[in-house]
């Protein structure tokens, strides 16, 4: 299976949100990620044929998308950032509403519901009403919807935004074991999302793909560019006005502060290994940073 978008380009007015983009696509976890306004909803709503672009083409196995139509579409399973409910639907009602809109044998849902229900930890709460499920049910439920006729092609944006770290961590465990036969493509601002489940991911700012690799990959473009310092509160203050930092952490006497920088800071710093959000700092903080210097 093969997605590819050439040259997509989509503007808002004088606001061009999307610069050609073009990249290729195939079976596993591809992550999209980049801080909000970068231009990844716009993207994923392109891709899922809810929003069209203003140039450019996607081509499903060869074939352009706008021109096959439903027969794209039907290969589509969408969680958009925001899910909204009806008010007296239960979260077995809105499986069984997503169901028909899809046109899925109705012979065939109820089992496809209790399947789902018990993969993505529902199979308890399918008869209360939807509005009073938590944020981590609402989006467990949504990504059961996505799931429901089984499609080739998972499109999520922001799917754990509002989630707490455990139900975070429930969330991407499901949507690994979900991509082992389908294109799974995620789009989030939250690196820990994205950095052990995805094969190959996306970074992207001012509606530009700025870079695509494996985690790998990226660990080795800020390898030596990671330091460790010790110091105290008030050095601190100062020292983050010119710094970029990905993390601190407060010892009894002093502070350890984790800082991106392609030079060694002082001669008490301590170089360490990269992890993924010390590169999404480095590509999207250090180095427009730099450049300014």
């Amino acid at each position: 299976m093969r997605l590819e978008l050439k040259k997509i380009t989509k503007s808002y007015k004088d606001k061009e949100v999307l610069k050609e983009i073009s990249v290729t696509m195939g079976t596993g976890v591809y992550g999209l990620l980049g801080p909000n306004g970068a231009g990844k909803t716009t993207m994923i709503r392109i891709i899922a044929d809810v929003l069209r672009s203003d140039k450019g083409q996607i081509f499903y196995n060869e074939k352009d998308i706008y021109t096959i139509g439903d027969e794209y579409r039907a290969k589509i399973g969408y969680l958009p950032q925001d899910i909204n409910f009806y008010s007296d639907f239960t979260g077995r009602d809105y499986l069984e509403y997503s169901a028909s809109l899809k046109g899925m044998d109705k012979s065939l849902v109820k089992k496809r519901i209790e399947e789902l229900a018990y993969n993505v930890g529902l199979q308890d709460d399918l008869d209360r009403y939807c509005l009073t499920y938590s944020g981590g049910m609402r989006r467990r439920l949504g990504i059961a919807q996505a799931l429901i006729d089984n499609p080739e092609i998972l499109i999520l944006d922001e799917p754990t935004s509002g989630l707490d770290p455990f139900e975070r961590i429930k969330f991407r465990n499901i949507i690994s074991a979900y991509s082992k036969d389908r294109l799974v493509l995620l789009s989030t601002h939250i690196v820990s999302d994205v950095e052990y489940i995805a094969a190959q991911i996306m970074m992207m700012e001012y509606g530009v793909i700025q870079h695509t690799h494996t985690r790998e990959d990226y660990i080795k473009m800020t390898e030596g560019y990671v330091w460790l310092i010790e110091m105290s509160t008030e050095q601190l203050v100062e020292y983050q006005k010119k710094a970029v930092i990905s993390n601190v952490i407060t010892k009894r006497n002093y502070m350890e502060v984790r800082v991106i920088d392609e030079l060694k800071p002082n001669d008490n710093s301590i170089q360490v290994t990269p992890n993924l959000e010390d590169v999404y700092l480095y590509i999207f903080k250090y180095l427009p940073e730099k450049l300014r210097r």
